[in-house]
């Protein structure tokens, strides 16, 4: 009898194991690499950059950051060339806003806006991305997942100082990014 339970056991952490080996399995050399932001949309029309103009096209709101972005990423997605490992994780590089109101010339206050980032471990199944938790109160990430073959799309939640309106305000935010060979 305990030579049974001891089989039993055995069998159900070779089937416990093995179930978790399937997840770890997936092929994800074709979204590895490095990504940047093709298009960058709000659902609101905001003015990020103080020059009295809304649009939801954040690229014109936030145009000193992707002003010569040409060969900067956005998004890097390991495991990849650069690097030997197999640990899967994603790294988001963003716009983050500098508020001053310490110059005479700009009362109404003057930003800039600064590359941070933050990672994220993940698991990558059915074209999409699920993120594990991450002590980040910089972005939230809504969604990850691949449009096509060189394109990943990304909803996120993030706040910004809308001119406008002169006040903070809470964006959602879709991000469509285009894979760099």
């Amino acid at each position: 009898m305990k030579q049974l339970k001891h089989t039993l056991v055995f069998i159900a952490l070779i089937s416990f194991a093995s179930c978790d080996n399937e997840d770890t399995n997936v092929d994800t050399s074709f979204i590895s690499g490095f990504y940047q932001i093709a298009s960058i949309t709000s659902n609101e029309a905001v003015d990020l950059n103080g020059d009295t103009e809304t649009s939801t096209d954040l690229k014109t709101e936030i145009d000193d950051y992707f002003k010569d972005n040409d060969y900067a990423y956005d998004l890097e997605i390991r495991p990849n060339t650069t690097n030997d490992t197999e640990f899967k994780l994603i790294s988001i590089y963003f716009p983050e806003p500098n508020l001053s109101f310490d110059f005479p010339s700009r009362p109404q206050g003057y930003v800039e806006f600064a590359k941070n980032s933050v990672g994220y471990q993940y698991e990558f199944e059915n074209d999409k991305f699920t993120l594990m938790p991450s002590d980040n109160d910089f972005i939230q990430v809504l969604s990850l997942e691949l449009a096509n073959d060189n394109k990943i799309q990304s909803t996120v939640s993030k706040s910004y100082y809308d001119f406008e309106i002169e006040d903070w305000k809470t964006l959602e935010i879709v991000i469509v990014y285009r894979k760099l060979d």
